[in-house]
């Protein structure tokens, strides 16, 4: 009787051993799967931060760029060979051959074509190309001299500093330049740029005529955000631009 009575107890042991078995591999994926999904979690996130970083570095070219291509043209730099470099950067063809097992760790980049190197002018007497350059005064007609960024005016109405850099934080941007040969009744105005898109634009009609005196634009936080990047302004009479665009640069703190 005895016997017969242990085996029930011992079948039922020897039932239970598979389910045990499976409960614990159960167990033992579980916690591979959570492995994982932590895992997966830190590289996706280190994926983001590293696209958030190249998306920052390619805007803080794309300024610079901007800023380089403004500086260029108040120097009456040709600056059309820029894009022209650029286009032949981006449709150049550019093959990368993956590494095997008996290749060296470098890549092996061909079919690169190679950048002409531009060569600006050094003299004073450089004359820019008709193409690039926008209507110039004449000594008889409507000019500004001296133009300038400036963080503020004096009671004279002309720059207290010349300030070509502001930041995200300053109150108000300045451009002040000496006015001459404008006839009363002219209108005078100035056209804000960022990266090439119109931001803000005012404008004013000359009481009287102005030969020799300073006059002065200025932007603040109410006319649009001092977003970081490249910027322009550019001083018109009758709508019609005098010299180029004025650059300046808002930088991040």
């Amino acid at each position: 009787m005895a016997l017969l009575a242990l085996a029930p107890a011992l079948a039922a042991c020897g039932s239970s051993s598979p389910h045990l078995t499976a409960t614990a591999h159960f167990e033992m994926a579980k916690a591979d799967v959570e492995r994982l999904r932590a895992t997966a979690t830190v590289v996706r996130a280190r994926m983001n931060t590293t696209l958030e970083y190249a998306a920052a570095r390619v805007a803080q070219a794309e300024d610079a760029g901007e800023f380089l291509q403004f500086s260029l043209i108040g120097l009456g730099t040709d600056t059309s060979f820029i894009q022209t470099e650029v286009s032949r950067i981006e449709l150049a063809p550019t093959r990368i051959a993956l590494a095997t097992a008996t290749a060296t760790r470098q890549a092996d980049i061909i079919q690169v074509r190679p950048i002409a190197t531009a060569t600006l002018a050094t003299t004073a007497s450089a004359t820019p190309s008709s193409a690039a350059s926008p209507p110039q005064a004449t000594a008889t007609g409507p000019r500004f001299e001296n133009v300038v960024m400036a963080s503020g005016v004096d009671r004279n109405d002309c720059a207290i500093d010349v300030n070509p850099v502001f930041t995200p934080a300053s109150t108000e941007i300045y451009v002040v330049a000496e006015a001459y040969n404008i006839p009363a009744g002219a209108e005078i105005s100035s056209r804000w740029h960022r990266r090439g898109i119109e931001v803000a634009y005012f404008s004013f009609e000359a009481e009287n005529s102005i030969d020799g005196a300073c006059i002065w634009f200025f932007i603040d936080q109410t006319d649009t955000a001092f977003v970081a990047g490249a910027w322009s302004v550019e001083l018109r009479v009758d709508n019609v631009a005098l010299g180029t665009p004025v650059a300046f640069q808002v930088q991040a703190n």
